[in-house]
């Protein structure tokens, strides 16, 4: 009948949601923020090499402070 099939689809939905949103807190308690930096593109992992190479951790956004002063 129908209704055996909705609770196959209920279930999928729920572990779907769940893998989509079970990064959340591990990327809170981990970096600090929600989200992981994006590495889809070359000048994205340059600008992660460059933060590395500034404050030691990549995933520590460096801004014009960390920039030594001339």
């Amino acid at each position: 009948m129908w209704f055996e099939q909705f609770y196959s689809g209920v279930i999928t939905t729920a572990f779907v949601a769940g893998a989509c949103y079970m990064s959340y807190p591990f990327n809170k308690w981990d970096v600090g923020r929600a989200f992981r930096r994006n590495y889809c593109t070359p000048q994205r992992v340059e600008l992660s090499k460059r933060d590395h190479r500034l404050t030691g951790n990549q995933y520590r956004i460096a801004g014009l402070d960390a920039f030594p002063e001339k």
